[in-house]
């Protein structure tokens, strides 16, 4: 009765022992020198290997904000950085290009691919990426351009009468595109609650152009499209400024370093876009 006293007071120490020291492994008990009582504490299940028993995977934090579809208007500027010319200095002709539909000259960019550098926490970004985009320039005037001309230029090659309507006339050219950029982000733990704003660079190479012209002539109506290269450039690199917050919104704008036609082939037009960017 006694060792049975003796036992009973020593498991009940255990109990206590094993519940004041949480972070032993095992309370072992040694009475005599044959009774032994060993109580075994659970070890401690980690947050990430409860997480995968559940079938949840760990958040992860993406700064992701070029990646997605950027939704805007193509421009045409001077060098001077002027989207018409006045009448005194329009010599060239040069409005027929600058002078645009901008409601019906959009830009569409698909930006596919993005892979970020974290060159300090999340705060600065390298951001590089793999996208394309398509540049619609829907001209005012009734002109076509002339493909086969030894310089890019605009003429009334239809019959320029009143009776002519224009319903479309544009250039549309097509890219392919790397972005080079520097991101700065104000909270580096939650993109959600973050400002974020990039600048850097675009380098494109032109995959595509083709115009499209559809007009109405005496009630009947008309669809001329023609691929050609309408001496482009085949390479086109950009200054890039975009800034958001989080993933509600981004906007952009992209200005031309390059001309749009090659140098000496035709007038001396700069692209500039802007517009609103939406996240994957």
């Amino acid at each position: 009765m006694k060792k049975f006293i003796v036992l009973t007071v020593t498991t009940l120490l255990a109990i206590v022992t094993f519940a004041q020291k949480k972070d032993n492994d095992t309370t072992k008990i040694k009475w005599n020198k044959t009774t032994r009582v060993w109580i075994f504490h659970e070890a401690p299940v980690a947050k990430t290997d409860s997480l995968k028993r559940e079938g949840v995977k760990p958040s992860k934090k993406e700064f992701v904000h070029w990646k997605g579809i950027d939704l805007g208007v193509s421009m045409l500027t001077t060098i001077d950085n002027k989207l018409k010319l006045s009448d005194e200095q329009d010599t060239t002709q040069m409005n027929i290009f600058l002078d645009l539909n901008y409601n019906k000259s959009l830009f569409l960019s698909l930006n596919l691919i993005e892979k970020n550098f974290r060159l300090y926490k999340n705060h600065i970004n390298l951001v590089t990426g793999l996208g394309m985009e398509w540049n619609n320039y829907n001209f005012k005037k009734n002109i076509t351009l002339n493909a086969d001309a030894p310089y890019i230029s605009a003429s009334n090659a239809l019959p320029s009468s009143d009776s002519i309507k224009y319903l479309k006339n544009k250039l549309k050219v097509s890219y392919l595109k790397i972005p080079l950029l520097i991101e700065l982000n104000t909270n580096s733990e939650n993109p959600k609650k973050s400002f974020h704003i990039s600048g850097g660079l675009e380098f494109a190479y032109k995959i595509g152009s083709k115009t499209k012209q559809r007009y109405e002539i005496g009630g009947y109506e008309f669809n001329i499209q023609r691929k050609d290269d309408y001496h482009l450039a085949d390479f086109k690199y950009s200054s890039v400024l975009r800034l958001g917050y989080g993933d509600y919104f981004t906007l952009f704008a992209n200005y031309g370093l390059s001309e749009l036609f090659e140098v000496n082939k035709g007038p001396s037009v700069f692209p500039l876009t802007a517009g609103i960017s939406i996240d994957f």
